[in-house]
Formats: C-alpha cells, structure tokens, sequence
C-alpha cells in the first residue's frame, strides 16, 4: 500500500508531548511489524517544510529539524515530490473550490488522486473529509 505521509503525522510522531504521540508511533511499530502493509512512502516539499518549521519555530529543536528533514530527504523509503507549477495551479483550484482546507492540504490532496494514494498517515480530519482513509 502506498502511504502518504502528512505534517500531522510527523509531528505527532516526533514530538512526545503531542497528544497522539503513542498513536503515531504505535503506527510506525504496525508498519515495522507488517501489521501495515507499505510499498512506499509519499510526501512533499509542502510537507517537509510545515514539518521542519514548526519542529524548530515551535519545539526549538533545531538538530531535530534537521534530522527529520534529512530523514525525508534521504529515505530509501520515501519519495519526496515536489509541487510544481502544474500542480501547484491544479491545488490552487482545489482551494477555492473547497473551504477549510489549507492550500498545503490541497496540494496533498492533489498529489494523492494523481498517484491513485488512498491512505495517509495523518491525524488532519480534513483527508477523510476529502475522501482519502486515515492512518491510524
């Protein structure tokens, strides 16, 4: 199954003070253990970016900023997309056409019925809104 990975489930998951912390990390032990099944992980550079800002403008963890941005970066088993013009427009569609998302939400969304993703990892209400299955 792919999996997208969004801003909610990484803060979750890498700060223990997050109220679905042991969620979070219950999912990535499900994932370790197969529970989950995984062929690939997906995110963004929207993603990567909310992720690392408010690890270091909120937490003030700044080598932890690092280290998880380095890990999206870097992961054998993640493949970072990058929003580019054409989805960018596509998203910026989405956005007006829907209240209460965040543009960052759109571009996920976007991203997502692009790949045929159906699951994210996410604690955000606003992708099962949109129609995709939250994990957990």
């Amino acid at each position: 199954m792919k999996i997208f990975i969004d801003t909610s489930g990484l803060i979750a998951y890498y700060n223990i003070d997050d109220l679905h912390h042991t969620e979070a990390s219950g999912v990535y032990k499900k994932i370790q253990k197969g529970e989950i099944p995984l062929t690939r992980f997906f995110t963004t550079d929207y993603i990567l970016d909310e992720t690392v800002t408010f690890i270091e403008c909120m937490l003030n963890r700044h080598e932890l900023a690092i280290s998880v941005g380095e890990g999206l970066l870097t992961s054998p088993f993640t493949t970072l997309l990058r929003i580019d013009n054409e989805l960018f427009q596509e998203a910026w569609t989405r956005f007006k056409d829907n209240k209460g998302y965040s543009f960052t939400d759109c571009t996920s969304f976007t991203i997502m019925k692009r790949l045929g993703i159906t699951h994210a990892f996410t604690f955000d209400k606003h992708f099962e809104n949109a129609g995709f299955q939250a994990i957990p």
